[in-house]
């Protein structure tokens, strides 16, 4: 006799996509991840993770190995720094205008899976 688990169907909302497993990305780390076009970062912080676009919002470049602290990532190449929440830029870097953001995507973690919504 065999036994078999019925795994649950996942209900994502609209325009949702799996991008990894919750243990691809490190405690505290990041991971990039590349869909069509779009290079998107999974970053892990003390709050939870984040998804914004790897891409610097006054140059271009991308920021995955920009430094992250207390919810907020620092871009390598001109200091600017980004709240990870809202893509808000929070001072420094090369042209300081308001009116740069960081783009952020929402994110949803079911079942040790990382989903972001791209819609």
């Amino acid at each position: 006799m065999t036994t078999s688990t019925i795994q649950p169907k996942v209900q994502l909302p609209k325009g949702y996509v799996f991008v990894c497993e919750r243990s691809a990305i490190p405690a505290r780390g990041k991971k990039t991840i590349h869909i069509g076009d779009l290079t998107l970062l999974i970053v892990a912080c003390n709050s939870g993770l984040y998804a914004i676009e790897d891409r610097c919002p006054q140059t271009g470049g991308s920021i995955a190995h920009g430094k992250v602290l207390d919810c907020a990532i620092t871009t390598p190449t001109t200091g600017a720094r980004y709240c990870l929440r809202t893509g808000r830029y929070l001072g420094g870097g090369q042209s300081p205008l308001q009116s740069h953001m960081l783009r952020v995507f929402s994110l949803r973690e079911i079942m040790d899976k990382v989903y972001v919504g791209l819609g």
